[in-house]
């Protein structure tokens, strides 16, 4: 296949680079498309969200014969994290393609060549666009569909990458737990005496107050993320973005907030699978509200996706993060929830993983591993 690689540029390319999965993924069962309106708002820089404020972002089309579009990468420089973590690493993501070695070798010396230019002196990824998004190449686990804001892709994406000079920089994990299997006796009893050993009071996140309730998050989360591996700091555009993207998901009593003495010190924020939904809709944001929210098209959820939980560092000795975890099962459970993903978990995380397995006997169901090369 001749390989033709071009810059996007324009409304029309944008809708090709958007529309690439749809025909990639039209018979996998498993793939959930993602919503149109949402991915164009994330891609388009002149769309307005925060997270090309502090960033560069290129996107480049691979063509093949008869200018038919064979694959898709995005190349980012992203200041905001160099200039966190003191390096000039420039990133890569929204990584499609035909299985064919050639496109995956094209785009990635298109992407590389690119960050080159702009001084970066080596190229991670997958990243869409940071950490504070979705991250991550299913390397592992690919007889279900992913959870919401997690990856998908088939097996033999793994092997293309690496043939590209790619290796292994760090896995995160997804776990997964079936309520019937659960037994959390255990937990609830620590929990028990960290509440009153604490004096702990947890209040659920607000609804009609979520933007004041988001900078709280905001501010804990900074605060217990920062030495985790590669960490950029949300802005607070960024956090708004998301509460304003996640605000028809939450469910008040699946963000519980920890105050001591008043002061906010820790917080979880667990998800409907919205997923499920989402896979119905094939990327219409109409079918997808119907099918969240609008009975008789209405979808039942079965499942819950934890996706933060955090502790400030002076807490972390307490048993709070028991406490919240416990909070999350218990109301998971009578909201009817059959199964819970906790992800995404650092391979090296190991007192989270310990209590994933030790304490809920949570299978590590899912790895997505996140790859560099020199540049």
């Amino acid at each position: 296949m001749g390989i033709c690689i071009e810059q996007v540029s324009g409304r029309r390319a944008l809708s090709e680079f958007i529309t690439l999965p749809f025909r990639l993924y039209s018979d996998d069962p498993l793939w959930v498309a993602p919503l149109r309106p949402v991915q164009r708002q994330l891609l388009d820089p002149s769309a307005g969200h925060p997270f090309h404020e502090h960033a560069e972002v290129i996107h480049f089309l691979a063509r093949g014969d008869g200018g038919r579009v064979a694959g898709r990468i995005s190349a980012i420089v992203n200041r905001a994290h160099n200039e966190y973590a003191g390096d000039t690493t420039g990133f890569w993501g929204f990584l499609e393609a035909v299985n064919d070695p050639g496109v995956f070798a094209a785009l990635f010396d298109a992407a590389g060549s690119w960050l080159s230019s702009r001084g970066m002196t080596a190229m991670r990824g997958p990243m869409n666009f940071s950490t504070n998004e979705e991250i991550g190449l299913l390397v592992k686990g690919f007889d279900r569909s992913p959870v919401l804001m997690m990856t998908y892709n088939p097996p033999w994406y793994q092997p293309a990458v690496e043939a590209c000079g790619f290796e292994k920089v760090k896995d995160v994990l997804a776990y997964y737990l079936d309520t019937k299997n659960l037994d959390w006796t255990r937990m609830k009893r620590v929990s028990s005496i960290v509440l009153e050993r604490t004096g702990a009071v947890i209040r659920p996140l607000r609804r009609h107050d979520l933007y004041e309730d988001v900078l709280v998050l905001m501010d804990i989360y900074n605060e217990c993320w920062k030495r985790n591996w590669g960490f950029v700091p949300m802005t607070d555009g960024e956090f708004r973005q998301m509460a304003k993207d996640l605000g028809l998901l939450v469910v008040p009593e699946m963000g519980p907030i920890a105050y001591v003495d008043g002061q906010p010190v820790a917080f979880a924020v667990g998800l409907p699978d919205a997923n499920q939904a989402f896979l119905k809709a094939r990327g219409s944001a109409l079918r997808a509200f119907l099918a969240l929210k609008v009975p008789p098209f209405k979808v039942r959820i079965d499942g819950v996706r934890v996706l933060l939980l955090g502790v400030r560092e002076k807490w972390r000795s307490c048993g709070l993060d028991a406490l919240l975890m416990s909070h999350l099962i218990e109301n998971g459970l009578k909201a009817g929830c059959a199964w819970g993903e906790f992800s995404w978990i650092l391979e090296d995380n190991l007192p989270m993983r310990r209590i994933l397995e030790k304490e809920l006997s949570a299978d590590p169901y899912k790895t997505y591993r996140i790859y560099e090369r020199q540049l």
